[in-house]
């Protein structure tokens, strides 16, 4: 595995998906509100989910 570039997010998330799953995260990433990739896309929604 290649070296992270250092930045604010000092934590690293590993989980593993389905073929299906990835494509549907894939094409959710690609809305506006979800930055454009998986990992942005993903960030949105833990935040979300934390507000409640």
């Amino acid at each position: 595995m290649g070296k992270i570039p250092s930045s604010e997010n000092t934590e690293t998330f590993i989980m593993r998906i389905s073929p299906e799953l990835k494509q549907k995260l894939n094409k959710l990433a690609k809305r506006s509100k979800y930055g454009g990739s998986a990992s942005s896309a993903i960030r949105v929604l833990i935040e979300n989910a934390s507000k409640f």
